[in-house]
């Protein structure tokens, strides 16, 4: 009776562990296209390689999609899923929480900036019509229109030769008044008297104030221009206003360098921010930003710079998953294949770089 109740409850509990082991896997998903494309149906590269890997152990799942890479790392973490998949970094901090598969995909950042720059000139003018700016500039241009017109309105009544019409004569006083103002030179020989040659005095030393001031304005935005324009790598971003997907590994890597962030919620945001001026560049994931830019042709948009801080994707699994063994295995046998290779060519065609 003892041997037959023993045999009843190992049978029990051999059916509640296969019934157990039969329960799909709670896989969580977090990221950003190609590597996770929300769904129903979910796609992606990351997707694709995990569903490789679960058909080869056999595995059941069902998937929960995550806004960010740190919420799905937190699920992991507590326990509500077994596994987390997407563009997920491996990182130091990372590791203290949950443990990793075998990479299988090398990445690193790059950033993304505006194709189309204003030119040089457009924005000299910019400069020129900005008048908190150049409000000397304005000024001395307000002075020197109503010099013009007193010039006119005196030598058209005290000078037979000066010409009578409003057109020629504006012009013709118009020229006294700058030539006198840039050269010190003119035919115009002044208003008489000691009162007219102070004015006249007055005049040329506003001329040389002018100039002087006008062409250290120009040198001073050139030099701006030159200095604070385009970004061109990594050693540039300090200063600049980098729009980045909030929880993702490149946003904690700009927080420790100092650089200042704008978080946006997708890529698509970030980039937004970026056009809209709220930004200087977005900085992202290699392969994430280039799969952005081909798949959005219509937008003034372009990577630069090398990739910067090299980082591999894994799988996360709790510390000390039973999962991983069979999880690793899978993923050299897909790599030894070239599955994973024809995977990656599929989504990125010429751009990946094995």
């Amino acid at each position: 009776m003892v041997r037959s109740g023993a045999r009843i409850l190992f049978v029990l509990l051999a059916l509640g562990a296969l019934a157990h082991s039969a329960e799909p896997l709670r896989v969580a998903l977090a990221g950003e296209e190609p590597f996770v494309v929300e769904g129903p149906p979910f796609s992606g590269v990351a997707v694709d390689v995990w569903e490789k890997i679960a058909a080869a152990n056999s595995w059941t799942f069902q998937y929960t999609f995550f806004p960010t890479v740190d919420d799905g790392i937190q699920a992991v973490a507590s326990g509500k899923v077994d596994v987390l998949a997407g563009n997920v970094g491996i990182t130091k901090d990372r590791l203290s929480h949950v443990e990793f598969s075998q990479p299988f995909f090398r990445s690193g950042f790059q950033i993304m900036v505006p194709e189309a720059r204003p030119h040089s000139v457009a924005r000299l003018g910019e400069d020129l019509l900005d008048i908190a700016k150049m409000q000397v500039f304005w000024y001395v241009a307000g002075t020197v229109i109503a010099l013009t017109v007193f010039v006119f309105l005196f030598e058209r009544r005290h000078n037979p030769d000066f010409p009578k019409q409003r057109r020629e004569g504006l012009a013709e006083a118009f020229y006294y008044v700058i030539s006198l103002a840039l050269t010190g030179k003119s035919t115009y020989k002044g208003f008489p008297g000691v009162l007219g040659r102070l004015v006249m005095v007055a005049w040329m030393i506003l001329g040389i104030i002018t100039v002087a001031y006008v062409t250290s304005s120009i040198t001073s935005s050139m030099t701006l221009e030159k200095l604070g324009g385009r970004i061109s790598g990594p050693q540039d971003l300090p200063g600049k206003t980098v729009a980045i997907v909030s929880g993702s590994t490149a946003a904690h890597y700009l927080q420790e360098k100092g650089i200042t962030i704008f978080p946006a919620g997708d890529l698509a945001s970030a980039v937004d921010a970026m056009m809209q001026h709220k930004a200087d560049a977005v900085v992202d994931d290699a392969p994430v930003l280039q799969s952005y830019d081909f798949n959005h042709p219509e937008l003034p948009i372009t990577e630069v710079g090398p990739v910067f801080a090299p980082q591999n994707y894994g799988f996360a699994l709790a510390i000390g998953s039973p999962l991983r063994i069979p999880l690793n295995q899978a993923l050299l046998d897909l790599g030894e294949s070239r599955t994973l290779a024809g995977i990656f060519h599929e989504y990125f065609g010429s751009i990946y770089q094995p």
